[in-house]
């Protein structure tokens, strides 16, 4: 009901639908929603479908999605608007840009087994903590950062496993210069509790990795830009909004220079920034912005 009041017109996935749909319908009865504003939205909804044509076609034909959605002016523009997306919050000024080893990156050839690579003397490593490990979050992250730095090592942890690779995720942390960990955790409609916190053991884990290297450790919220309120220690903070592959790519050519970086905080994060902050990359002027 409260989302309806803030201005959506359509309730996706509540946790309890039957008591959902009671709270609208004794509100509307009661007044606290106005009958003409619920005739909007439902007409607003009405339309939506008009417009496409469902009152006449009712399935979608599943075989020509990929022609309708997968275009590849479709995906460049979806690969753009991630790219705009990324908002850096924080950082110290050490750690970014990140420094490909690969000397042909960004001359728009793959990089190929025998390429020469520079001598840079950084070994960086990205930690990947997801909810499962057996879903696809953190391949497209993983495989853009090690086109980037072969040699780079990669850790995926989840939940389930987090306490038990504690002593070899932080050995590793402690050999490395440089750190990159990618926080896979998305808010879903109807989870219960809080949809937005990571679990106890990934979260400390993520503690004590920030305990160790928080001057040398890039975080990138891929998904939940709230994640920072809870870890203050976070020298170097970037935000993606999303874990879809778009965004994975996105955050890594961010993290290595390669595209500009423009995106301000859509909310507030206690005790971390104001809405509309951003620290700007790229561009002649790089400043805060409230």
């Amino acid at each position: 009901m409260e989302a309806f009041k803030a201005g959506n017109d359509l309730l996706l996935i509540p946790a309890d639908f039957p008591a959902s749909y009671n709270a609208m319908l004794q509100a509307v009865q009661a007044g606290e929603i106005s009958r003409e504003r619920l005739d909007r939205s439902v007409l607003k909804i009405l339309k939506a479908k008009a417009s496409l044509g469902l009152q006449e076609a009712r399935l979608v034909d599943v075989g020509a999605i990929d022609k309708a959605v997968g275009k590849l002016e479709n995906l460049a523009f979806g690969q753009h608007v991630a790219d705009e997306a990324v908002t850096l919050v924080r950082d110290n000024g050490k750690v970014l840009p990140l420094k490909s080893s690969v000397k042909n990156r960004g001359t728009g050839q793959a990089a190929l087994p025998y390429t020469t690579q520079e001598e840079t003397h950084n070994q960086m490593m990205a930690v990947l903590f997801s909810e499962d490990v057996r879903t696809e979050s953190g391949h497209a992250f993983s495989r853009e950062f090690r086109a980037r730095v072969p040699d780079a090592r990669v850790i995926y942890v989840d939940p389930r496993f987090a306490a038990g690779m504690r002593d070899e995720v932080l050995r590793a942390v402690d050999a490395a210069q440089t750190v990159v960990a990618a926080v896979y955790v998305v808010p879903m409609a109807g989870k219960v509790g809080n949809s937005v916190a990571m679990a106890d053991a990934t979260g400390a884990l993520l503690q004590q990795l920030l305990d160790r290297a928080a001057s040398r450790t890039a975080v990138i919220a891929m998904g939940n830009p709230y994640l920072a309120a809870n870890f203050p220690k976070m020298e170097n903070y970037m935000c993606t909004f999303s874990n879809a592959t778009v965004s994975e790519v996105a955050a890594v050519k961010a993290l290595f220079g390669e595209i500009a970086i423009r995106g301000h905080l859509p909310v507030s994060i206690p005790n971390v920034a104001e809405r509309g902050a951003g620290i700007e990359r790229g561009r002649p002027s790089c400043s805060w912005r409230f």
